[in-house]
């Protein structure tokens, strides 16, 4: 049975995932227009234990990370234009910035918004591309990302209850990462232990108020 999703901002219109996967076809992703873009910028999903919460896992939790995304920073930035940056980098525009990463927790659920810049390569299933090959900024809108973990959250966790990310953003730098709260995973990228050396004393921790 399909998920069914709140549209941002109004919570009133209920979305089924298609209408997600709509939202995300015609404005949201690049992969659909260059389709010689890498694997990375479709939901990479995993079953792996170092991603659930030590082997178990409850999907239902990752509706709550959504909504815990929709509530905080997509109610503040809306759909403005923002250019996002890795721990040290510096803005390139003149757009509104947010300095990455950002988690949103919901029980045993987490969705991370992450620079790719700062995560080691091959870390993340399906990743082809290495650290020094992601931009340290890039742009989107939260609206964008919602979307972003909407689709992981229909392809990897309602369809085939595992977890998983994605690549998005105008260079596709951004990764969207939907991981068990208590997993391994979880605790290596809060812990910054796959931060570049010139990132890591930023530190992860960092978490939607």
């Amino acid at each position: 049975m399909a998920r069914t999703y709140l549209m941002p901002p109004s919570g009133s219109l209920k979305l089924t995932f298609l209408y997600c996967a709509f939202v995300f076809v015609t404005q949201a992703h690049p992969a659909f227009f260059n389709t010689t873009l890498s694997d990375e910028l479709h939901p990479q999903c995993t079953n792996s234990n170092d991603w659930m919460n030590a082997g178990y896992f409850n999907p239902n939790h990752c509706l709550g990370a959504l909504n815990k995304l929709e509530d905080t920073d997509f109610k503040l930035y809306k759909s403005r234009d923002i250019e996002f940056l890795a721990p040290r980098a510096k803005s390139r525009t003149n757009l509104d910035t947010v300095r990455l990463p950002r988690r949103y927790t919901s029980g045993g659920c987490t969705i991370i918004i992450a620079m790719l810049s700062t995560i080691t390569e091959n870390f993340l299933p399906g990743q082809v591309r290495q650290a020094d090959e992601y931009s340290d900024t890039d742009r989107s809108k939260f609206s964008y990302l919602w979307s972003i973990a909407a689709w992981v959250d229909g392809t990897c966790v309602s369809k085939a209850s595992m977890l998983g990310w994605c690549a998005t953003g105008a260079h596709s730098s951004i990764g969207v990462v939907v991981v068990g709260t208590k997993s391994k995973v979880n605790r290596i990228i809060s812990s910054g232990l796959l931060l570049g050396n010139t990132n890591r004393s930023a530190g992860w921790n960092v978490d939607a108020s």
